[in-house]
């Protein structure tokens, strides 16, 4: 349950805006009204418990009807209800007159409200053109309504108004505590990555000092260049948390140990995607444009991300805690073409087996649904231990039967795709809403090459052909100085450069000419865009920090920040210089830092972060009532970034923009967590005698104060593969142990993970 109230409660008066007017109401009218309380009293600009409607107890089904004074587009609603602080209107559904019927705005279907003022943007899913809107009260105590005041917002004025702030007293919100002005991750750090932080109001050659939270001497010291801090080379083996102090500033306390980042996001990542699945999550009710996951319309990429992360660390994953059970469809059209997986495969295999069973229960057919198929299968050596063989043959022949064909189902929001034949050049270039990344054909090609010559299918070559066809056009095409082919993508970028990197590593004697110094002229311009006092990786070369939008529904931009990582990480092993790899690498994790914290705001970007990943003092400002994903209750909800206006340094500004968790950034995360492990893995063998010693190091160590253990596979020279289990070296340790007997045959393979993201080592 949310805890805090996430906007500021109503005063006696509309807030003043300057050049922004609410729209003028003609006339209103409800289904009933008790005596004194008339339906006028809803829209007569007073927020006051004495000017209100209250509708009739007798009144099974009240509602509210508003006669606007011109048909005109709104962009949203302020709702102030209940009786002073309390007793708020706990569910309501807003709909609009389109000339004939009544329509539903997804965004404004409300529910578990324990607000009295809230703040509604219309969702861009739907255009509400229109002179008339309802209100209809779902739940409310007693179930009677009391709706202060409904305040009507045009659109083409930017984000909506701030709610009305009270002046005190009984209704006064809590204001957001004061953050440090040393902004840096509020969690904290990994051993032997950078760490750094932002000091914007302090002067270049101010002293530093890092020392325990608890008071006495520092333990490492520095010196503040161009507003940042570096204490990298600050690598404690401690279960105590740190400051940093610079001049009068002190910052929150923060960890530092093996993984950190790791061990208090793997859990969280996988109960968001367990929460917010459609019809079976935390949330029952149908959700528009929604599929696998709620509001995750065609473009979610969550097999895209659940795969990568379960073939990058499979022990993380094989670990964790039980959540899932499978759930028979009341609807077999829902979901069901699909046999239940065995009750003991992992969390993250029954949510990649959830997400294959939806596309082809529903035979979803645009092109990005299907190409999620391909990450399934290809991962079917893997999943098989847990899944029924009946799953790879229905998937595979819905998936190679449909892989070409270029009609879609049905008509998809935001579909910006000119036809589905994932065989097909991609030319278009998507708009800022993330629905046509390029390159996003690249990996599913490939991972369909790989999956057909398993088959032994005679046309297991068009598909790396498509893929190398696809990456020649990019190369000659792209311009990476054009935001709109980067940061302009938002949460999409990722695909462009995991997919070309995928071909460059996998296939270095098929990739196109040129493909090498593509990747690296995409990172110079990251490290260009990022040379700034939070190592942030701009929009554009001039003013431009993040998109920007002149509805409140752009741009949230949260899942490009968090995605970055593993766009970076990909294109690592293709980057030459040694400085480049370095500055990368710090800002690799200046995004995941911007995340915790390190940002204008001060904030994390998740509003329940405080009490949900340990070691976060502040929250993002609120999180989101209603729309069509529903995840106010959700858990670890990644909700809002800092907008254009907070950059270079603006904290005044506070919360602008607009607020809303989506399955998209979430699943930013995810990748990003996935590259990372693969980045992190490494194995060493040592022959001691007749035995060899297998050391793995691999972000496994979540617990610090037990020993615990890792899977890994075993190949000897006859081919034969077989499970192996390490053990930590000891408590708290980054690497896992175990010395077996030298195979015969002298040859010895190890393997962690799986596929283009496995860690292998031969000895």
């Amino acid at each position: 349950m949310k805890k805090l109230i996430p906007l500021f409660l109503a005063s006696s008066m509309l807030p003043i805006v300057a050049q922004v007017k609410p729209v003028k109401i003609a006339q209103a009218k409800a289904t009933s009204a008790a005596k004194g309380y008339p339906a006028a009293m809803a829209v007569d600009g007073k927020i006051t418990d004495q000017s209100r409607w209250v509708s009739d107890k007798s009144d099974k089904a009240p509602a509210i009807e508003m006669q606007l004074a011109e048909k005109q587009t709104l962009a949203g609603i302020h709702f102030y209800s209940g009786f002073g602080s309390k007793d708020a209107v706990a569910g309501f559904t807003v709909q609009f007159f389109d000339g004939q019927k009544w329509v539903t705005i997804p965004a404004a279907v409300v529910s578990k409200n324990n607000n009295v003022a809230l703040s509604i943007a219309f969702d861009a899913t739907v255009t509400v053109t229109t002179d008339r809107l309802k209100v209809i009260i779902d739940d409310s105590k007693d179930g009677m309504a009391r709706v202060k005041e409904i305040v009507v917002w045009p659109s083409g004025k930017g984000d909506l108004p701030p709610i009305a702030v009270a002046k005190g007293g009984h209704g006064a919100a809590k204001a957001i505590p004061q953050v440090p002005l040393i902004y840096l991750n509020q969690s904290g750090f990994n051993i032997g990555k950078p760490k750094r932080f932002t000091a914007p109001t302090l002067d270049d050659g101010t002293a530093f000092v890092v020392r325990p939270a608890s008071g006495g001497d520092a333990v490492h010291r520095g010196v503040i260049q161009n507003k940042i801090g570096d204490f990298s080379a600050f690598n404690p083996i401690s279960d105590i948390e740190y400051v940093v102090q610079a001049g009068e500033h002190v910052s929150v306390p923060f960890r530092i140990g093996h993984f950190w980042l790791e061990r208090v996001s793997y859990q969280n990542a996988v109960n968001f995607m367990i929460d917010s699945r459609h019809h079976v999550g935390n949330d029952r009710h149908v959700c528009g444009g929604s599929f696998g996951w709620r509001d995750d319309h065609h473009f979610g990429w969550e097999l895209h991300t659940l795969v990568p992360q379960y073939l990058s660390n499979p022990s993380a994953y094989h670990r964790m805690p039980s959540q899932v059970r499978y759930e028979k469809p009341k609807n077999p059209k829902l979901w069901g073409a699909l046999e239940p997986y065995r009750e003991e495969a992992p969390d993250i295999v029954k949510l990649i087996h959830w997400g294959a069973d939806v596309i082809v229960t529903q035979k979803l057919k645009h092109e990005m649904l299907k190409s999620q198929l391909a990450y399934f299968l290809y991962a079917w050596p893997v999943l098989s231990a847990y899944l029924p063989e009946q799953n790879f043959q229905v998937v595979s022949e819905y998936a190679f039967s449909t892989w070409t064909d270029p009609k879609k189902d049905r008509n998809y929001p935001y579909d910006e795709s000119p036809e589905h034949n994932l065989l097909a050049l991609k030319k278009k270039l998507g708009s800022t809403k993330g629905c046509l990344p390029p390159g996003f054909s690249v990996q599913p090609n490939l991972m369909m090459h790989e999956v057909a010559k398993r088959l032994g299918r005679s046309d297991a070559d068009q598909y790396l052909d498509a893929a190398k066809t696809q990456v020649e056009w990019m190369i000659k095409h792209i311009d990476w100085n054009n935001p709109q082919t980067t940061k302009g993508q938002r949460m999409s970028e990722f695909l462009a450069m995991t997919g070309m990197a995928h071909f460059l590593q996998e296939y270095p004697n098929d990739a196109p000419r040129g493909l090498q110094e593509k990747i690296e002229q995409w990172a110079d311009v990251v490290i260009r865009r990022s040379d700034n006092l939070w190592d942030f990786r701009k929009l554009d070369d001039k003013e431009g920090w993040t998109p920007m939008g002149d509805s409140p529904q752009k741009w949230n931009e949260p899942g490009n920040v968090i995605g970055l990582p593993s766009a970076i990480l990909a294109a690592l092993p293709s980057i030459k210089s040694e400085s480049k790899q370095q500055r990368l690498r710090q800002i690799i994790w200046s995004h995941f830092d911007q995340m915790f914290g390190r940002n204008p705001s001060g904030l994390h970007f998740s509003y329940d972060a405080p009490r949900e990943v340990e070691g976060v003092e502040y929250g993002w400002y609120k999180f989101h009532v209603g729309g069509i994903g529903r995840l106010a209750e959700a858990r670890f909800v990644i909700d809002g970034s800092c907008k254009n206006a907070h950059y270079p340094y603006h904290p005044e500004v506070g919360d602008i923009g607009w607020t809303e968790g989506w399955i998209q950034f979430n699943c930013c995360f995810n990748i990003s967590l996935a590259y990372l492990a693969k980045d992190e893995t490494k194995f060493n063998l040592k022959r001691q005698g007749r035995e060899v010693l297998i050391q793995l190091h691999a972000p496994l160590n979540f617990d610090e104060k037990s020993v615990e253990k890792a899977t890994i596979m075993v190949t000897d020279g006859s081919g034969k593969e077989v499970a192996l289990e390490l053990t930590e070296d000891s408590i708290n340790a980054r690497t896992f142990s175990r010395k077996i007997s030298m195979p015969a045959s002298g040859k010895l393979q190890v393997r962690h993970g799986f596929g283009y993201l496995a860690t292998t080592k031969s000895l």
